[in-house]
């Protein structure tokens, strides 16, 4: 009898290790990387990286203290070494894969080549044969050039160097990572090549030894998807800051509507002020009373309609005119709970454009954006007004149907795949989605309906795309 309760917790040892040990995980970073990770003025870690990490740690009730190193080689071999736990950010790559286990990507970015405006016969790699480009030792760019053997490779110690080389004309062009490098040229006369050289998915790296602590954070940095509080973090660190903006006649009415109510409330004033008793009658009031107060519900009118605009414009995405994630995280609340209290069903569906990166590598992000527009309006005229169209990420859209069953939304469903592959020619080869459907469930939440459709995208994809899968 023992023996057997011996076995039964060395074999389930596993399954409760995770919530039984407080252990504190050693978490590196390097101390200089922007916007990724950095040391900030008071001394502490900061930057896109770590703000990511302590909202996981705060999700999963984690301890840990940071390590801090110099570069990325010193991460690697302290991982080799088992003396750290966790890196926050990091490039998901196959070589990296025999010394980290991935969580899900938390975001990505292009890998670029730039070259000082004026070169108009610089337009593609190929362009640079027997020509100079500045690169950084152990960076990314320096793997992905050293195949091209033709180009002269000139190395530096950091990005500032690259670009005041670019500006003096010892290099003919540079490679870095878009999103590093994309603040410290504005307003100066680089561009990057059309063509990206690569996207790098960026997630969590963990030691191996800590196997049972990954799917813990894959479902905080779930969470953090759906809540668009990773999207909110992402755009703090890479986004410029943008403002809905009116249109200029509709400031001009603000400005006037301001003014001339401020001009009318001191016009009454001054007149009952300034005019003797004896000169006003009831009648007279009344009626100034009447005029004024309707000249107010005009403005009144006015104004609401620019605040409904306004309220409009934050729940669209500006590219395809459709919904965005903002709206979208607070509609599937609401429906979930509709359905929860009045049992009104609605179907769930989530899809992405197939090899859409192929698309943008070979012809380019304007033909990639005009793909995007021509797929929403397709379906946008083919849905109706009570269902919900989303743009949630780049390529990957949600349609909430609603008051709809699995039955009705598949006819639906095939009926979209098919127009998008009939109706959109903007390139050679067909465009295909592949989709993942589902109805709302007893037991369902927010995120569970969104993992089960996610997931039968995924089988979609797996199993060939172009194609709708559903339960």
């Amino acid at each position: 009898m023992k023996k057997l309760l011996f076995l039964i917790l060395l074999l389930f040892s596993p399954l409760f290790l995770f919530s039984v040990e407080k252990k504190t995980y050693k978490v590196v970073i390097p101390k200089d990387w922007k916007p990724y990770y950095f040391i900030n003025e008071n001394g502490k870690p900061d930057g896109y990286g770590v703000e990511i990490f302590e909202a996981v740690a705060k999700n999963l009730n984690l301890k840990y203290e940071y390590v801090i190193v110099d570069n990325f080689e010193k991460i690697l071999k302290l991982f080799e070494e088992k003396k750290v736990d966790i890196i926050p950010n990091i490039g998901i790559t196959q070589r990296r894969e025999k010394i980290f286990l991935f969580t899900q990507p938390t975001d990505s970015f292009f890998v670029k080549v730039y070259k000082r405006k004026e070169e108009s016969n610089i337009l593609k790699l190929d362009d640079l044969v027997n020509k100079k480009i500045g690169l950084i030792e152990e960076n990314i760019c320096s793997k992905l050039i050293d195949k091209k053997v033709l180009i002269q490779k000139r190395f530096y110690d950091h990005y500032e160097e690259l670009i005041l080389a670019l500006e003096d004309k010892e290099i003919d062009a540079f490679c870095y990572p878009e999103a590093l490098i994309s603040k410290k040229i504005d307003g100066k006369d680089i561009v990057p090549l059309e063509k990206a050289l690569k996207e790098i998915k960026r997630g969590f790296g963990l030691a191996k030894h800590e196997f049972n602590l990954l799917p813990y954070v894959n479902d905080s940095i779930t969470e953090l998807k759906l809540s668009g509080e990773l999207q909110n973090i992402y755009n703090k660190w890479f986004s410029h800051k943008s403002y809905i903006s009116l249109t200029k006649s509709e400031m001009i009415f603000l400005v006037i509507s301001f003014l001339g109510i401020t001009f009318t409330s001191f016009v009454i004033m001054f007149y009952f002020l300034s005019k003797k008793k004896w000169l006003l009658t009831k009648d007279m009031l009344i009626k100034e009373v009447n005029k004024r107060t309707h000249i107010l519900q005009i403005q009144n009118k006015r104004l609401k309609k620019i605040h409904q605009k306004l309220k409009e414009q934050s729940n669209i995405d500006p590219l395809t005119k459709v919904y965005n994630r903002k709206f979208y995280n607070e509609k599937i609340s609401e429906l979930v709970s509709s359905y929860k209290r009045y049992k009104k069903p609605f179907s769930y569906m989530i899809f992405d454009i197939d090899d859409f990166k192929k698309i943008n590598d070979t012809y380019g992000h304007d033909i990639g954006d005009e793909v995007l527009k021509q797929l929403t309006k397709v379906i946008s005229s083919h849905i109706r007004t009570n269902d919900y169209f989303f743009r949630v990420g780049g390529e990957e859209f949600v349609i909430l149907f609603s008051d709809t069953n699995l039955h009705q939304s598949l006819e639906v469903s095939n009926k979209i795949k098919d127009l998008i592959f009939t109706d959109i020619d903007l390139i050679e080869n067909r465009i295909t989605i592949s989709v993942g459907l589902t109805q709302v469930d007893e037991i369902d939440s927010v995120e569970t309906i969104y993992k089960r459709a996610d997931c039968l995208l995924y089988e979609a994809k797996h199993n060939g795309k172009n194609q709708v899968k559903y339960n």
